[in-house]
């Protein structure tokens, strides 16, 4: 940690008496906003087409392997949370885990880039501005650092581009084995 990550940490923090709007707003984007990415995988997957059901395989994928390789940066390199070493306010409760990197963001960063790159741009730009908000939130929180935020979206775009590799190879028989064994799930059920 540099000390100009410490001073953009306490730049962007609450503050000892924060704005009660601001900060029921960041709240709000630090605990519910992440539940939108898998609303849209869902409705992706609902929609029915091969070619969404492939991308949801492909974000499903690339949030697993970014959050696998999160953990082991977090092992390799475990850094306090601020409220750990009391640094700034903290408006949430969280548990006392590595700080680096910031996992809500990988998730926004993660689906941004595979949108993008199977050039889904107005989605890929609307989780890219939901992702920057909730960034900021995690700072403005107590819980993360900026530099955890950067952490994230780095690990972010090998995730999404591993994932699209193998999506390419292996997606569509993947997709259409758990098909079946929906089919065969949902016929079950029926009476």
């Amino acid at each position: 940690m540099t000390p100009l990550d410490t001073d953009l940490f306490l730049a962007f923090n609450a503050g000892a008496n924060p704005n009660p709007y601001v900060a029921l707003f960041a709240i709000a984007l630090t605990r519910f906003a992440i539940l939108l990415v898998p609303c849209y995988i869902v409705v992706l997957w609902i929609q029915g087409t091969r070619r969404r059901r492939l991308l949801a395989f492909a974000l499903v994928l690339a949030l697993a392997i970014g959050i696998v390789l999160s953990f082991l940066t977090g092992l390799a390199v475990f850094r306090p949370r601020p409220f750990m070493v009391g640094l700034g306010h903290s408006l949430v409760e969280h548990r006392p885990n590595a700080s680096f990197p910031s996992n809500h963001t990988l998730v926004f960063a993660v689906c941004a880039t595979v949108l993008a790159l199977v050039r889904q741009y107005g989605a890929a730009f609307l989780a890219a501005v939901i992702g920057l908000l909730v960034a900021w939130s995690r700072v403005y929180v107590g819980v993360h650092y900026p530099s955890d935020l950067v952490g994230g979206v780095v690990l972010a775009i090998p995730a999404a581009m591993i994932a699209l590799a193998m999506t390419a190879r292996y997606g569509a028989s993947i997709v259409m084995a758990v098909e079946s064994l929906q089919d065969r799930l949902t016929k079950r059920g029926r009476p």
